[in-house]
């Protein structure tokens, strides 16, 4: 998914600054922040109302190969994480017509940033795709307890499933890192999915015990703080 003329010029407008004080940076910690707060920006411009974002950046060079937002009106396919895979595949084409050998990206010099927890499709992708490190925000079980529909499997679970030929496990298997800028991601989240938390839903939450939960998601994330909901996005 390769972005637009207009998508290009408000993304390069907003955050230039931002992703060029990313490389000026050394400590992991503080580099892993810092993309991630573009992630988080680029989703909720893109798409508020499922701020799925993603980073591909070459960390050999601290610098960013690709973006990707959740696209769900135009295919509900493309999760952040595919979006940024395609838009990648489709920046740097194989100069051999031959993307499983001979890919245009050394995809073992890639991290991949996204808002949340890949699911179970993303994940695989990023095994199948070769990244060597994958950075999310918030949980798949947050990501749910917000209220939205999510596949209940963990990333690390998915990694762990990865086999070569004859069952021996696969060693070329990305770093995974959790958590980071986890508030600032599940506060997006959580105003975002408001609109699916029904009746059912609270009456779930409350009989498994998880009111406090809904509680304290209401006293500390303000959702006048973050872009409204806006399905119609891309």
């Amino acid at each position: 998914m390769k972005l637009s003329l207009k998508q290009s010029a408000l993304f390069t407008l907003g955050f230039a600054c931002t992703a060029n004080s990313c490389q000026e940076l050394q400590d992991q910690k503080t580099i892993d922040e810092c993309y991630m707060k573009i992630a988080l920006d680029y989703a909720l411009i893109h798409n508020p109302g499922f701020p799925f974002g993603a980073l591909i950046v070459d960390h050999t060079k601290n610098d960013i190969s690709c973006y990707g937002a959740n696209s769900n009106k135009k295919n509900k396919l493309l999760h952040g994480e595919t979006a940024a895979f395609w838009n990648c595949t489709e920046m740097y084409p194989s100069p051999t017509n031959d993307d499983m050998f001979n890919p245009g990206l050394n995809w073992s010099h890639q991290t991949l940033y996204t808002t949340g927890e890949p699911c179970p499709m993303c994940a695989s992708q990023s095994i199948y795709r070769g990244v060597s490190r994958v950075v999310w925000g918030t949980s798949i079980p947050d990501i749910n307890k917000s209220g939205r529909q999510q596949l209940m499997i963990s990333m690390h679970d998915i990694v762990a499933s990865a086999k070569i030929g004859a069952n021996i496990p696969n060693t070329e298997i990305p770093i995974l890192e959790g958590g980071v800028l986890k508030d600032e991601c599940d506060h997006a989240f959580w105003c975002a999915f408001e609109v699916f938390r029904d009746d059912e839903y609270y009456s779930a939450m409350t009989k498994d015990g998880h009111k406090k939960y809904i509680d304290d998601r209401n006293a500390r994330f303000k959702c006048k703080t973050v872009p409204k909901n806006n399905h119609n996005e891309l």
